[in-house]
């Protein structure tokens, strides 16, 4: 009987001790998976305000190219997204919502699809109900996403009347307010 006990003390210590070992292991692993999300917040997305933005070409769900030139002298707003992007598709309410209210600002919110053709783009804008008119600009066929350092999605480009850039950057919390305060002083 005595034998019996002490196997099963031994087992039961080499259990707790195997369980010890996994969450010590779990924890460095969850600690370096922090260390590199934090990195990728950090990482320097966006063009620099106050310079020249800089020319693209993109393709409208009408098939019809647009460039800078197109929204000279306007306030714009580029909302870089890729529809398998989940906090992509968690905001576009919101931007639907914030779209309303910028127009009515004088500011045109669109959105990039950096991710998908046209077939792919028109599917999205039904499915998630986009109401922002929306550009078409793979990443692997068109550098309209990389020339505006939009390197995350989502991300957006904010250009004023003379064709520079307002502010950029990606969605952190808080980017509802922080939209509309730039929004309202461009």
């Amino acid at each position: 009987m005595l034998r019996i006990w002490v196997a099963n003390s031994v087992l039961l210590w080499i259990v707790v001790l195997l369980n010890l070992l996994l969450t010590i292991a779990l924890i460095r692993r969850f600690n370096d998976m922090s260390t590199n999300l934090s990195a990728f917040a950090d990482m320097d997305v966006g063009l620099e305000k106050g310079i020249s933005a800089p020319d693209f070409q993109a393709q409208k769900l009408t098939g019809e190219t647009v460039t800078l030139a197109d929204y000279a002298h306007k306030v714009v707003s580029f909302i870089f997204v890729s529809p398998h992007c989940s906090p992509c598709l968690e905001k576009i309410p919101k931007l639907n919502a914030l779209a309303a209210k910028a127009k009515q600002a004088g500011v045109e919110m669109l959105l990039v699809n950096t991710d998908g053709d046209k077939a792919e783009t028109e599917t999205f804008v039904k499915k998630h109900n986009v109401a922002l008119p929306v550009l078409i600009a793979p990443n692997e066929s068109n550098s309209f996403a990389s020339d505006y350092k939009a390197l995350a999605t989502p991300s957006y480009c904010i250009i004023n009347h003379d064709s520079h850039v307002a502010a950029a950057g990606v969605f952190k919390p808080g980017w509802e307010e922080q939209l509309m305060q730039v929004l309202a002083i461009v």
